[in-house]
């Protein structure tokens, strides 16, 4: 059986166990049994905090000014990604110049130009996911400024405010999910980089990564924090009701 573009098979296997971790890590913290131990969930529960809180308020120039600070900070990542995309395709047009480069450097194997362009391209994939899943949580986040500046305050119901705020709060949570889908694809281009040097690099960076990303989405330290009890069970009253 051939092997397409001339990989190895140790290549093929390094690429298809790279998207099976990134697409393992787009699941894990949202639909296994391990999602309520991640930050991702334990912050949910603070935007609806946030939510509720923010009904109360007098004036909510405050919670816009913590909305704005939030969508110009994926502004930037956004804008890096259209960066790093324009000079990834720039590499594309000196490939033999980066391929005698590389040459020289030690445990590199032997790269044709084909190979060298694919790499390449699958970096530019990466990164133009991540620009794409930046701009949607830019877009989400404004609804949700929007929802922010629509909220019925006169309605007086305090169980129409409280049904409001738990839904702008997972629409916020929403928002912040496409983000955090957006940083890691930076973080799996950073481990796509090794596949450069050879496939081994490429799985061991792979396997770096996931232990990392692992240990920061369940066990690391803020999120031990998070998860112990901040505030009293009776600010959270929806999801005291779904443990009874």
């Amino acid at each position: 059986m051939s092997i397409p573009l001339g990989f190895s098979p140790l290549d093929i296997f390094a690429l298809l166990f790279f998207l099976l971790v990134w697409v393992g890590f787009e699941t894990l913290p949202y639909r296994s049994k391990l999602k309520e131990r991640s930050i991702s969930h334990l912050m949910a529960k603070h935007r609806y905090l946030w939510m509720q809180n923010m009904l109360r308020r007098d004036h909510q120039a405050f919670d816009m000014l913590l909305q704005a600070s939030l969508t110009q900070g994926i502004g930037f990542f956004a804008s890096t990604s259209i960066i790093v995309v324009g000079g990834l395709l720039a590499a594309l047009g000196a490939s033999e110049q980066a391929i005698d480069l590389l040459r020289d450097f030690p445990l590199t194997v032997s790269t044709t130009r084909v190979q060298w362009e694919f790499k390449i391209l699958l970096l530019i994939g990466t990164f133009a996911f991540a620009f794409f899943k930046f701009a949607w949580s830019i877009r989400l986040f404004n609804y949700v400024a929007i929802l922010i500046g629509a909220t019925p305050y006169s309605c007086g119901d305090e169980r129409v405010l409280n049904d409001y705020a738990q839904r702008l709060g997972e629409l916020h949570a929403l928002g912040g999910r496409h983000f955090t889908t957006g940083i890691n694809a930076f973080f799996f281009a950073l481990a796509a980089t090794a596949w450069f040097i050879n496939p081994w690099a490429f799985i061991c960076a792979t396997i770096w990564l996931a232990l990392v990303l692992y240990r920061r989405t369940f066990h690391s330290n803020f999120a031990r924090i998070l998860g112990g009890r901040l505030y009293p069970e009776e600010l959270f009253p929806d999801e005291k009701d779904n443990k009874d």
